[in-house]
């Protein structure tokens, strides 16, 4: 062979004859790195093990082709060493070769010890080794052959991540027909590789195979992923038949060691027996290149464990007899995380046993221990009877009798239980379904289904349906899945005690690589429904729980709602408030901070309902200052609160409003200087105020109450609206000085202020009676009217300051000071009883009267007049007993029908309506002037008047308002108990528009057709009577008023009158005679002995009509005698009305 060509040859080899890396155990699972699970990890510790073995044959196959083809010539062997590289990896390689040498080996085999190896493709190295040492028998080199006795690499780095992936499946031996990796399959290759490492090492001349301080360099998705480093690794031959494996490997930041034994029957050839063990462990100090990487991936990710033990072992089976495989796995420390907060970590380990030919691997126990929860599981695991038309896939079923439930986050005992679980894994979908999900306690039985779909690059998809015919609570919060959820879960951890839940649902469908993606659950995606009944409640801050509570919880995504049918709030004193149509709604419960809203039907006793206020966070009697034992009556109402499901910081202010309907209530401390009783009501309180709304009895006087009272220093201005309605009782109790000016009930106000600070009063006057006995004046219910006042107490003293009566047509204004509730004195700068009326009045007590002066520039006088010149009881008891005195000087008095008088000047003294002393001076409007004067003195009592403007005194004083004119003088005299008896003598004067008068004119007596003015053949004007002289003796007593011989003369009517003007009953009975044409027909009268014929007396004339005036005194009944008209006056007297 030419040299020339020979050296820069290169041996070319088809496709076909080049056996690919990807086919070998260590091209497998060298994928993307992702979340693995304990199982997974085991099998990738698998894969690097036959990683380190390929290895270890590609050194191996360079020192073979430099001893038995080119000698210990390093240019020769680089050559050969390219082309076995090249034909083992299926690339194209260079190769670097430092000196070689020759020694001796530990196992005295003449070794070949390569320095710096290096293969490499145009850009990346793929195989580094320090040293490879190939360990030759001697005597076979003598003999002209290589025999390989040992291989040794010291100190190599391999680049995995270079090589080319492959195509095809490594698992592709172990599935069935259906793609399925069968059971008896698996332990067909399992046995068939320790034949042929057995065979490979064991039956050959190859001793050992070591490796010292190599690493092997797995694929990233982006560059190099994770590195193995491998400490030590040795396969030997203890004996003929016998082979023994040990390594020591840092792998993600565990430390790995592998040790095994297997052995072949040297008859029968069969394994007699394996055994197999992994243990990895969590922390090595100073690990591999990335292995701190890898440590902090898996910390990320949430996935690793502590410790990790595997062990296989078995036996191949005689010819017709099955094979035996025993797994035992365990992990200790291991954890999963699922996001920042929750977590799951645990210990784990299944033993399970593996026989040909049962076409399953029995689970004989899986034991998971999370926190104080064991979960112990027994089944089995197999590929499903294949049915046309399905997919081929995984069948499995384990039953647990020995688990209880004790999660680290729940109070409740530890719950044991019974369950099922059986379903499919498809692995062409990635699914894993569980058709049948079954757990029962003592108290119940939860059933559902379940499936997980995996995906290569993120969280698996979830889906769970759960339902709950009926089952305890307590064993409900233990069998609640933490991931489903969990803020709902944590409330009710947290707050629900005791009871049963019943006809509840719990759905859980998330999405591949949802979960973790840092986005919230939706209500879609997580919800639930649980009717709750029996349960306790635990409401917020120090609020008594509330129990034998009946309602369901909802929840969606992170917004949960309880809704409360009825429970019952036991307090620590004893007391019970009922409570319903409650609410408890969180929004949003995955942010911080949590806060649901309270919302809350009430009621019970006064007393319970304000000590449930006094806890925190309400807290609502701190503020008031008052304690629940004040309280007594009923109650219900609202109460809304925000419940913090966490410790809050200060800057979170939580709301609360307490809204409460009272009925009876009664408060033991005195409010407002007040002890409120039999109140009806409501009072809202909130952080800043309490707004009090009721009618009760203050003091036993019915009361309006509204306020508002400022809570702490929330800067809310006090406002008191306290209105009384009081009656004549709860009047005299308070003002007994006042009951004869007020009479029925009076409505009054009280403004702001404290008790024993001056406040301001309205009094609503409107359905009360007020008398001012002193003026005559009175104002009926029905009429509206005020009075407002500053009231302020001192004492026995009270002060009505600024005090202001006002109605549509009066008005007073002033100040009162009661003392003891008597009124002592008043000055009164605007009193307006009536349209027009301008004077001022002071009030000052007199011993036990009082004395009154008026003074002012214009007075209505009427009720005046109506009051001291009238004798009827009702007069009388409005003035009352009390003595007053009078004094008043006014420049202008109105008085009855239009009539008024200046320059008035009163004096009186009376006891209500019995007059003492009196004097009275005026002018009339016509310039008359008027002096009335009355006394008493030696058990008598007299009384005059006297003006020369008739006319007008009388219709001032409302005695008879058709007279003009004229001069009257009245004079009377009596005994203090009796009547008064005297005359009235009036002279010159006009009666204008008598309708008594004009009656008798025009009406026709019975059985005449013809009237007294037909009958005289004349035209009788009675519209203006001008009289000479009015003339009539008086007894007035009380009540009544007599006259006698009573006479009207004037030049063309005269008039006889005698009889009773009313009578204390108001009635009327007057006689008298109407005599037309009185001057000449009284002068028959005149003349002797006919004068008493034909005139009857010297004021009796000719012609003449008796009449009577009957009934009631107001519109009598007018009759006139016919046959008086045509009889003389002798015998006309015959024909008088007698009584």
């Amino acid at each position: 062979m030419n040299p020339e060509v020979q050296k820069h040859e290169k041996i070319k080899f088809r496709r076909g004859e080049i056996a690919e890396l990807h086919t070998l155990p260590s091209a497998q699972g060298q994928g993307q790195w992702r979340r693995r699970s304990p199982a997974a990890l085991g099998l990738r510790y698998a894969g690097a093990a036959f990683g380190v073995l390929g290895c270890v044959a590609v050194l191996l196959a360079a020192a073979l082709y430099f001893v038995g083809v080119n000698g210990i010539s390093t240019d020769g062997v680089r050559g050969e060493a390219e082309a076995a590289v090249e034909r083992l990896l299926g690339i194209d390689l260079d190769a670097s070769l430092g000196p070689a040498r020759l020694s001796f080996d530990r196992e005295r085999f003449l070794a070949v010890e390569i320095k710096d190896a290096l293969f490499k493709t145009a850009t990346n190295e793929v195989v580094k080794a320090q040293s490879v040492r190939v360990g030759l028998r001697p005597l076979a080199l003598l003999a002209g052959r290589v025999e390989v006795g040992s291989v040794r690499i010291e100190n190599a780095r391999v680049s995995a991540q270079v090589l080319p992936r492959g195509e095809g499946d490594w698992s592709a031996g172990l599935a069935d027909a259906n793609g399925i990796i069968d059971p008896d399959l698996v332990a067909k290759a399992l046995l068939s590789a320790l034949h042929n490492a057995i065979d490979a090492i064991g039956g050959g001349k190859l001793q050992a195979i070591a490796l010292s301080g190599v690493e092997i360099v797995l694929p990233g998705e982006d560059g190099p992923g994770q590195t193995i480093a491998i400490d030590s690794a040795s396969l030997h031959v203890e004996r003929p038949g016998e082979l023994s494996v040990a390594i020591e490997a840092r792998v993600a930041g565990h430390a790995v060691s592998v040790a095994g034994t297997a052995r072949q029957d040297g008859a029968s050839r069969r394994i007699s027996g394996f055994d197999l063990t992994v243990e990895a462990t969590r922390g090595v100090e100073g690990g591999a290149e990335g292995g701190d990487a890898a440590v902090s991936t898996a910390a990320e990710r949430g996935t690793g464990f502590g410790r990790l033990e595997l062990r296989i072992n078995g036996e191949e089976g005689a010819p017709a007899e099955a094979s035996r495989l025993s797994i035992r796995a365990s992990v200790a420390d291991s954890f999963v995380r699922i996001d920042d907060q929750d977590n799951i970590a645990g210990d784990v380990s299944v033993a399970a046993t593996l026989v040909t030919g049962t076409g399953k691997v029995e689970i004989d126990q899986a034991l998971l221990t999370v926190g104080r929860s064991r979960f112990v599981f027994h089944g089995a695991v197999g590929p499903k009877p294949h049915v046309d038309g399905e997919p081929a896939a995984y069948r499995y079923e384990l039953v647990s009798d020995g688990s209880y439930l004790a999660p680290g986050d729940s109070t409740e005992p530890a719950l044991e239980f019974l369950s099922r679980i059986a379903g499919n894994y498809d692995p062409a979908s990635r699914r894993l379904s569980m058709e049948e999900l079954r757990i029962r306690t003592t108290g119940g039985e939860l059933s559902g289904k379940a499936a997980f779909d995996f995906v290569e690059d993120g969280a698996p998809g979830i889906s769970l349906a759960l339902e709950v015919p009926r089952m305890p609570v307590a064993h409900v919060k233990l069998l609640w899945p933490w991931l489903a959820a969990s803020t709902a879960r944590k409330w009710t951890m947290n707050n629900l005690f005791g009871g049963t839940v019943t006809d509840s649902t719990m759905t859980y469908k998330v999405a591949p690589r949802r979960l973790g993606n840092g986005v919230p659950l939706t209500g879609d995606e997580v919800s639930g429904h649980f009717e709750i009944a029996g349960a306790r409640f635990d409401v917020a801050g120090r609020i008594p729980p509330m129990r034998d509570a009946v309602g369901r919880l909802d929840f969606r995504g992170n917004d949960v709602d309880i809704a409360l049918a009825t429970g019952v709030v036991y307090l620590p004193s004893g007391r019970m408030v009922s409570a319903r149509d409650g609410t408890l709604t969180i929004r949003n419960a995955n942010r911080a901070p949590t806060i649901g809203k309270l919302d809350m039907d009430i009621a019970g006793a006064a007393e319970a309902v304000t000590e449930l206020a006094s806890y925190e966070p309400i807290d609502a009697m701190r503020h008031i200052g008052m304690t629940a034992e004040e309280f007594s009556g009923q109650v219900s109402g609202n109460v809304k609160a925000d419940i913090p499901l966490h410790d809050v910081g200060e800057d979170v202010r939580l709301g609360w409003l307490v809204a409460l309907d009272f009925q009876d209530l009664d408060v033991a401390r005195p409010f407002d200087g007040q002890l409120a009783t039999e109140a009806t009501g409501s009072i809202t309180v909130d952080p800043t105020r309490a707004v009090i709304k009721a009618k009760a009895r203050l003091n036993g006087a019915p009361a309006e109450i509204d306020m508002i009272e400022p809570i702490g220093e929330s800067g809310v201005v006090r406002e008191r609206r306290i209105s009384v309605v009081l009656d004549n009782k709860a009047r005299e109790a308070i003002a007994p000085g006042l009951s004869m000016m007020l009479d029925g009930p009076t409505r009054v106000r009280f403004g702001e202020g404290d008790a024993g600070v001056p406040r301001r009063i309205e009094a609503d006057l409107t359905d009360t009676q007020l008398t001012i006995p002193w003026a005559g004046w009175s104002k009926g219910a029905g009429i509206a009217a005020k009075a407002t006042f500053v009231l302020d107490t001192s004492g026995s003293r009270t002060t009505l300051r600024d005090f202001k009566l006002s109605g549509q047509t009066f008005a007073i204004e002033g100040e009162f000071v009661l003392q003891s509730g008597n009124l002592q004195s008043a000055k009164l700068g605007t009193v307006k009883l009536n349209r027009g009326d301008d004077v001022r009045v002071t009030i000052r007590r007199d011993g036990k009267g009082y004395a009154v002066d008026v003074a002012g520039a214009s007075l209505d006088a009427r009720s005046l007049i109506k009051t001291y010149l009238s004798d009827s009881e009702d007069a009388a008891k409005a003035t009352g007993s009390i003595a007053v005195t009078v004094n008043g000087a006014v420049k202008q008095v109105s008085g009855f029908h239009d009539a008024g008088m200046t320059d008035v000047k009163l004096s009186y003294s009376g006891t209500g309506a019995v007059m003492k002393g009196m004097k009275f001076d005026a002018v009339t409007s016509r310039g008359g002037r008027v002096a009335v004067t009355s006394g008493g003195g030696d058990g008598g009592r007299t009384m005059e008047m006297q003006s020369n403007d008739a006319g007008a005194i009388l219709k001032f004083l409302d005695i008879y308002p058709h007279m003009e004119g004229g001069t009257i003088r009245l004079g009377l005299a009596g005994a203090a108990d009796g009547p008064m008896k005297g005359q009235v003598d009036a002279t010159d004067f006009f009666v204008v528009n008598e309708p008594k008068l004009a009656s008798i004119v025009a009406t026709a007596p019975p059985g005449d057709q013809r009237s007294l003015n037909q009958a005289v053949r004349g035209e009788l004007d009675t519209s203006r009577v001008k009289f000479e002289r009015g003339f009539s003796l008086i007894e007035k007593g009380p009540g009544s008023l007599k006259l006698e011989r009573g006479v009207l003369r004037g030049p063309a009517i005269g008039l006889i009158f005698q009889g009773t003007l009313y009578d204390r009953k108001g009635n009327m009975d007057m006689t008298g005679t109407f005599m037309p044409a009185y001057g000449l027909n009284r002068i028959f009268g005149e003349i002797p002995l006919f004068g008493q014929i034909l005139g009857n007396g010297s004021d009796r004339g000719l012609i003449g009509v008796t009449f009577r005036l009957a009934g009631d005194a107001n519109s009598p009944n007018l009759q006139v005698n016919p046959l008086s008209v045509i009889a003389p006056g002798i015998f006309r007297s015959i024909f008088e009305f007698r009584g």
